[in-house]
């Protein structure tokens, strides 16, 4: 190879920093893009598959070693090129109609599932050609790898910030095009002086299809189970308004014959009004309320949602996700003198301020609930959630994603907030077989019980219609006079009284007759000593969530998985936690495709070594820790800032860029050894102290401003970040010391227990709890460190 082509290690380290850039955005842009053609818990596949690509690409080195370092000056930029080229090109092809699978009919269609796997390959594509390139810059510098280390992490970091930046202003769409000009940029800035043909008609292949897709993207369609594909096939159903954000694609549709009924009273005798819907990543949110803001317009005085206002005189609401502003509205129509509300959404807290415009009673936060509860002083009459879970149950599709508005400390937040007879509102759809209620009524009987409330049947009120229920929870014993009151609102909305203070006797089916009368026996045993028997017993998992395991909708038990198999065959497979077996699923396919795309090729090579199992000990554990970790602080971070894009991709960026720097440090390292020896413990240490001390630090500041917890937020991350970085670049040193047939092994190791560490994080977190989590990666890397110590 001409020695003419080689570029400075300034270009390298740059163009390294680009593709890495690149492959973050990618992946974070990625997530959001499969939230809205698919389901959030898809969110994690992609992480792995992005490790996978890394893991392949190891493999891919190892057996084409000599080739690739060979060519490097020309074929480094030829993979900058092709990663350009395969970022939009790949959303176009898994989109298209003969390869798109549907989550819904995997465990129906096998064909589905096929398509899933071709899916997973198809995106693995860029991922793989992009680290390819970045593997064989570390071979190529090895002698260096601090410095090559950190370009990488450095971009990566950075990725995170540019993918923020582009989501606010540009739809899913588009966000690809413009991540693959980051890559394309690279590819420029390590052109060689003497490219040969194939280079130079990739880098115009890529510079001419990368505007043509910007101007012609890739249409992407969300599942037809999705909530906005049934909406658009109603007549002349039209997409009004469309906005992204990092908080997901909001729309908006019209039509004339979509009308807004959510589960009214059987008596209502009126028409049902005509509303624009609102949709977040393709799922409903809300209807639009009339600019007007006409206090006669809601509807919800027709539902259980209403019995607040009925039974107790509410001076001072506290609206919490307040969504599109339907119990706003609903207090508005009660005449409540002082009303706050919450929405983290800034488009969404946009269609607040014009629905409501005028309305100085009421006060407005872009905030989450946690933040609000945290920063407000004011006395409540009435605290109320948004209705939980789907209009007669749902696929289980959401059974991971968090939801700690909802957890035991949450609700003890909301308790303190309450005036003396101030009331917490929680209504939930009726979901079958019933979970979601139950899960519900024990969470307030545990919240009384943490409370020292005694008589807890006495502060408890609960009614149902044909399709929810609604909780109330006092801070006071409900008068005989409210349990009247409660009566004849049912008589009169032709409602069923589920818990009554002080009524010995209930008709609870007068109106709303149940096949299954389980369901009020059941929610006896949960009001009685028996409560805790039927929790351990019960099928599913209704125990109150805590902030240590949040996932609300989650429900299943290890034991009940063949039951829903078997549930397959007998169509209710929309009834049950899809959503959950996914994770599992995808954690079983991911073991067989990385141990085919990474472990399988390297047993074709010949692999002589004494330091076999020191290589997969060090590599492989700190693979999977060092996941681990990052899976517990998107999770608490997302916690933290009350949304999961935001949280993923500042969670990412400052964890790579510290980490980047903890790389870059230790190429300054002379003594090798002791850095093998030190560092693992420093890591252990810093993870036991992060287990006790994490969760009680952001609760405990997540009322702060922003600025604040932003640069909290860099030292909670930065310091185990910095450390984080050091172990991987100073293993790598110590291979290039005579034992540089070990270094492929070491990549593949580690990137295949990168891959299946994502969602076996998710199953570990969804049984256990993020404190094991920390825990095992603590452990993980103290084992690392004894197995250093035996090195000679």
């Amino acid at each position: 190879m001409n020695s003419n082509n080689e570029i400075s290690p300034v270009r390298t380290n740059v163009s390294i920093g680009l593709i890495s850039a690149s492959i973050i955005a990618f992946q974070l842009a990625l997530m959001q893009i499969l939230s809205y053609v698919q389901w959030y818990h898809f969110a994690y596949m992609i992480i792995s598959i992005a490790l996978l690509g890394f893991g392949a690409a190891g493999t891919f080195l190892t057996i084409f070693r000599k080739y690739l370092l060979q060519n490097y000056y020309l074929i480094f930029p030829l993979l900058l090129f092709i990663t350009a080229i395969l970022i939009p090109v790949v959303i176009l092809v898994a989109n298209a109609k003969p390869v798109r699978f549907d989550s819904l009919l995997i465990f129906q269609d096998f064909h589905h599932f096929g398509r899933l796997i071709v899916t997973c390959i198809i995106y693995l594509l860029p991922f793989f050609t992009g680290a390819l390139a970045i593997g064989l810059s570390f071979l190529k510098f090895s002698g260096r790898i601090g410095k090559i280390y950190f370009s990488n992490l450095i971009g990566s970091g950075i990725g995170g910030i540019i993918a923020l930046l582009m989501m606010q202003f540009f739809i899913p769409e588009h966000q690809p095009i413009l991540i693959a000009a980051i890559a394309l940029a690279g590819g420029f800035v390590s052109f060689p002086r003497h490219a040969g043909k194939l280079l130079q008609s990739t880098a115009i292949i890529s510079t001419v299809v990368l505007p043509a897709l910007f101007f012609y993207p890739p249409a992407l369609k969300p599942s037809e189970y999705k909530d906005i594909s049934k909406t658009l096939l109603l007549p002349k159903a039209t997409i009004e308004y469309e906005k992204s954000s990092p908080h997901g694609l909001v729309q908006i549709i019209s039509s004339p014959v979509l009308r807004f009924a959510p589960g009214v009273s059987l008596s209502y005798g009126g028409l049902f009004p005509i509303r624009k819907a609102v949709f977040k990543n393709g799922n409903w949110l809300g209807y639009q309320v009339p600019a007007s803001g006409n206090q006669q317009t809601s509807i919800l005085n027709f539902t259980p949602q209403s019995l607040p206002y009925y039974i107790s005189k509410i001076d001072k609401a506290l609206i919490l996700d307040a969504g599109t502003g339907e119990n706003i509205s609903l207090a508005l129509s009660h005449n409540v003198p002082a009303i706050v509300a919450n929405e983290a959404n800034a488009e969404i807290l946009n269609l607040l301020q014009n629905s409501f415009f005028g309305h100085k009673e009421i006060k407005l936060h872009q905030t989450m609930v946690r933040m609000l509860l945290a920063s407000e002083t004011s006395a409540y009459d009435l605290i109320e959630l948004p209705v939980i879970g789907s209009f007669f149950g749902n696929s289980g599709l959401n059974s991971v994603e968090t939801r700690y508005e909802l957890s035991i400390e949450a609700l003890q937040e909301m308790w303190e907030k309450l005036s003396t007879n101030g009331i917490i509102s929680l209504s939930c759809w009726m979901d079958y077989p019933v979970r979601n209620p139950y899960r519900l009524l024990s969470t307030i009987e545990l919240l009384l019980e943490k409370e020292k409330v005694n008589g807890n049947n006495e502060y408890i009120i609960a009614i149902r219609s044909w399709s929810s229920v609604t909780f109330l929870v006092k801070k006071s014993k409900f008068s005989k006079n409210q349990v009247i009151l409660t009566q004849q609102f049912c008589d009169r909305l032709m409602f069923d009284p589920l818990i009554l203070p002080g009524t010995k006797e209930i008709n609870r089916g007068k109106f709303n007759l149940l096949q299954d009368t389980s369901f009020f026996s059941n929610t006896a045993r949960l009001l009685s000593s028996e409560r805790n028997t039927f929790i351990k017993e019960y099928p599913y998992r209704v125990q109150p969530t805590t902030d240590d395991r949040p996932f609300f909708f989650q429900h299943i038990r290890w034991s009940g998985i063949r039951q829903v198999i078997v549930s397959f065959e007998e169509g209710t497979v929309p009834f049950l936690e899809l959503g959950y077996l996914l994770v599992l699923s995808t954690f079983i396919l991911l073991i067989i495709i990385a141990a085919i795309l990474i472990m399988l090729p390297l047993f074709f090579t010949r692999w002589k070594s004494k330091n076999k199992l020191w290589v997969f000990t060090y590599f492989s554990g700190i693979g999977l820790a060092y996941m681990f970790i990052e899976i517990v602080f998107i999770q608490q971070f997302t916690f933290y800032f009350g949304q999961a894009t935001y949280a993923a991709a500042a969670t990412i960026s400052i964890l790579l860029i510290a980490s980047g720097l903890g790389s870059f440090y230790s190429g300054k390292l002379q003594n090798i050894t002791k850095a093998l020896l030190r560092i693992p413990g420093i890591i252990a240490v810093l993870l036991l102290l992060y287990a006790l001390l994490l969760s009680p630090v952001l609760s405990f500041t997540i009322g702060m401003p922003p600025p604040v917890k932003l640069l909290i937020s860099i030292i909670l991350l930065g310091i185990p970040g910095f450390f984080l970085g050091i172990p991987f670049p100073v293993g790598i040193k110590h291979l290039t010391t005579g034992k540089q047939d070990d270094i492929p092994w070491a990549w593949a190791f580690n990137g295949y227990f990168s891959v299946i560490s994502t969602a076996l994080a998710t199953i570990i977190s969804v049984e256990a709890g993020y404190l094991w989590l920390l825990l095992i990666a603590a452990f993980t890397y103290a084992l690392a460190g004894v197995a250093n110590s035996r090195l000679k």
